[in-house]
């Protein structure tokens, strides 16, 4: 009977076991970009009002990943408020509830528009806390130190610099242990969107924007990205942020507004994008798609429908923007700003 050397057979072991690891790891990252892919349709069927077709892709989006964003868990309980499916809306209100400690804004959201105050009481009670209080609470000192000094650049620039590299060693420190820090351990932001420690990215990417010795944040973000960390509309503002062409393109899509009192409301009331030629849209994407971000085309669409509806909804591929043209001049001198603002953009339908 033919004998197997031990040494053959613990090869095979550990080859086994690291296509076993691999095979997992990339089914979880299908899992991460499937999520991504199901909630910008759970999005566009929103902009359609169509608020079954959304919760059905919130649903099956949910299921993809470890724990789902925060404003997509939201937007879940506004489509099923919209949808007058309570039961499924305080399901989610109860997620956001048990994940942050900072409920501001979406007690404001509810309450204001949708709910009696004794149904969130109730919700409330219920409370039961899931996320790592002492990491939250760390990230909170992080952002508090960032902000330390920053009121007098001028001054204390030498430790603003010191204290960022502090923060971000931080960061560094704990992604290479655990993952980079997000809702998955400290929970939701009152924002839904940003974390405190999401600052410290912020500064960073600003920093190398002019000093290319400082961290290139483009490895620690794809892989956050991969692994259901962060937003990828967040990591692709941070790395346009580093404004290094070599990278690539990494395009944020802004909505305009421009007002002012004299002007009419056809203008005030309008919202514009950048204009793309094809090439250009297809370079963007390109980019996009491979950290599952949006296209250009479903941001138009999700612009659009954020400049014409009343209702709360958050989709982090749309930075809205509203600047007001200066008071001290005539109806004519702000319609001739407003035509010079507008001259490079088309306008949001």
């Amino acid at each position: 009977m033919n004998q197997f050397n031990p040494n053959v057979l613990k090869l095979l072991s550990l080859l086994s076991l690291l296509v076993v690891i691999y095979n997992c790891e990339y089914e979880r990252q299908n899992d991460v970009e499937n999520y991504h892919q199901l909630v910008d349709k759970a999005e566009l069927a929103i902009c359609d009002t169509d608020f079954h077709t959304a919760l059905e892709n919130y649903g099956l989006a949910f299921r993809q990943i470890k724990r789902p964003f925060g404003k997509d868990v939201y937007n879940a309980a506004l489509a099923a408020q919209a949808s007058e499916y309570h039961k499924e809306r305080d399901q989610y209100l109860q997620q956001l509830i048990d994940g942050s400690e900072e409920l501001g804004f979406i007690k404001k959201t509810f309450l204001s528009n949708f709910m009696k105050g004794p149904e969130w009481d109730i919700l409330e009670s219920n409370r039961k806390l899931d996320y790592d209080a002492t990491l939250r609470t760390e990230m909170a000192e992080i952002r508090n130190r960032e902000q330390l000094f920053r009121h007098d650049h001028a001054n204390y620039g030498d430790t603003i610099s010191a204290l960022r590299d502090l923060n971000l060693n931080r960061l560094m420190e704990l992604t290479a242990a655990s993952g980079f820090p997000s809702h998955l351990e400290i929970g939701y932001s009152d924002s839904l969107v940003k974390q405190p420690h999401h600052i410290v990215l912020e500064h960073t990417a600003q920093k190398r924007n002019g000093d290319k010795s400082i961290t290139d944040l483009e490895t620690v973000l794809r892989v956050a990205v991969y692994k259901g960390r962060i937003d990828p509309e967040l990591a692709i503002l941070y790395l346009k942020l580093q404004d290094d062409s070599e990278m690539g393109r990494f395009e944020i899509y802004s909505a305009c507004q421009y007002r002012h009192p004299l002007l009419p409301d056809s203008m005030s009331n309008a919202f514009w994008i950048a204009k793309t030629s094809d090439s250009d849209r297809a370079e963007i994407n390109e980019i996009r798609m491979q950290w599952y971000a949006d296209p250009i085309e479903d941001i138009q669409i999700k612009a659009t429908f954020l400049a014409s509806t009343d209702l709360p909804f958050i989709f982090t591929s749309v930075n809205q923007s509203v600047a007001n043209i200066s008071m001290n001049i005539t109806a004519e001198a702000a319609v001739e700003q407003y035509l010079f603002f507008t001259s490079n953009k088309k306008m949001a339908k």
